[in-house]
């Protein structure tokens, strides 16, 4: 009787991936502000264990949305196959939003102190692609460096922006506030990146393409070229990921998804350097040579 009752105790935690309408339900009651979610992936694998779920891990509220990969969980579309691109995801996905427009965008993201880091092959927590035609404008990656900003290269010059290294991100909740206006003009764009309070990004430029009228977000685990991990490590095994999210908003003004104090306090501040994380396929493990301090006008 005792085992049983045990078991019964800790079922919840053995109950497979939610559906979409419990996940939105948990965002909405976090409060998404004028971002919508809008479906889960249509790539996420229809064989994934535990994809996308409720959690009670949290940092807002009492629930967060807990994302899980395992190896192989791949997804396959009538138009395109991560299983074929050496990709695997379990990402939610939102609706379009429009160019030139400002937002603010809040995220608290939680990487275990176990998380098994599947560097060097591209891990994206959280990307904004563009559409018709489709094209990644920024990510916010897990790498050999911890958490880095990464504006992409499909759109722009192929940057890497260390935001918080391993020794402090990992089993800790992060918040990310990321301001843009998404704007193809050089003299009206911009990107600003607050972590903890703290700014790690203050880059005004081009920050669209000319083609980008309409963009969207999606989060969770997106790896790919996922064959850099095998090589290197001499396995056909990627290791099980998983990630926490949690108070996941937007907004069009800073005092809409803060207040005006903790504004103030993101605004006030400035960036002398960066530090640049120099990304190599082939690296094993984090090489402190790896980061560059460059000044804050290297981004293009």
């Amino acid at each position: 009787m005792k085992i049983f009752f045990l078991l019964f105790i800790f079922l919840p935690s053995l109950v497979l991936g939610s559906n979409f309408n419990e996940i939105k339900k948990v965002l909405k009651q976090d409060g998404f502000g004028i971002i919508i979610p809008e479906e889960f992936h249509s790539l996420n694998s229809p064989k994934a264990k535990n994809p996308i779920s409720v959690s009670d891990i949290s940092i807002i509220g009492d629930k967060s949305i807990m994302f899980e990969v395992n190896n192989g969980e791949c997804g396959e579309g009538p138009k395109s196959s991560d299983c074929d691109t050496d990709r695997e995801r379990s990402e939610i996905y939102y609706s379009h939003e429009k160019w030139k427009e400002e937002k603010w965008y809040k995220f608290y993201i939680l990487l275990p102190k176990d998380y098994n880091s599947i560097a060097p092959s591209k891990m994206s927590l959280i990307q904004w692609k563009r559409h018709n035609p489709s094209k990644v404008l920024v990510m916010f990656q897990h790498t050999h460096a911890g958490l880095t900003f990464n504006r992409n290269g499909t759109s722009f010059e192929d940057s890497h922006i260390v935001l918080k290294s391993n020794d402090d991100l990992l089993g800790q909740w992060t918040e990310i506030i990321f301001n843009t206006n998404w704007h193809p003009d050089e003299n009206k764009g911009f990107m600003r990146v607050w972590i903890d309070g703290i700014l790690k990004v203050d880059f005004k430029g081009i920050s669209n393409t000319s083609e980008g009228e309409e963009l969207n977000l999606r989060y969770g685990l997106y790896a790919s070229s996922i064959s850099r991990y095998k090589k290197v490590f001499n396995t056909e095994i990627v290791p099980q990921r998983v990630i926490y999210f949690d108070g996941v908003s937007a907004e069009s003004k800073c005092e809409k998804l803060l207040d005006k104090t903790e504004c103030n306090k993101l605004f006030s501040q400035t960036i002398e350097k960066y530090e640049l994380f120099m990304y190599d396929k082939n690296d094993k493990k984090f090489h402190n040579h790896s980061i560059v301090k460059l000044p804050i006008n290297f981004l293009k």
